[in-house]
């Protein structure tokens, strides 16, 4: 039952994230404190904060719905999220980490990789 409460919220979140900053990369990027100089900036929003994001939100209801591949879709995701705290922790070291922001969004991704690894150990225990 806590999968499928994990898959709706990501489902909820990544899908919305994704799909806003996607379809309206120059709000996004507002609200984020980001900025977007060029079409260039604008397009890479769209791939990778957009597509790659709605995509998992995507991923995540289909997973919800069909849990055959649930273990799948959290290792993805788990290597997913593994890379962004990757940079997070990278920030931290070359001394850009200095908004609440970025605590927030590590604090979630920890919690996510907490979880991820948990479910997967379970779902490697399971006989059926």
């Amino acid at each position: 039952m806590i999968n499928k409460i994990f898959l709706g919220f990501t489902a909820a979140t990544y899908g919305y994230l994704g799909g806003w900053a996607l379809f309206d990369p120059s709000s996004y990027v507002t609200a984020v404190g980001l900025t977007i100089n060029t079409d260039l900036g604008s397009a890479e929003i769209r791939a990778v904060y957009g597509g790659i994001n709605f995509l998992v939100g995507i991923s995540a209801f289909v997973t919800l719905i069909n849990s055959r591949n649930e273990k799948t879709f959290f290792t993805i995701l788990l290597f997913l999220i593994s890379g962004i705290l990757l940079g997070r922790i990278v920030s931290l070291i070359y001394g850009e980490y200095t908004s609440p922001f970025i605590g927030y969004f590590t604090a979630f991704e920890i919690v996510y990789i907490v979880f991820l690894v948990s479910a997967l150990r379970k779902l490697r225990n399971r006989i059926f």
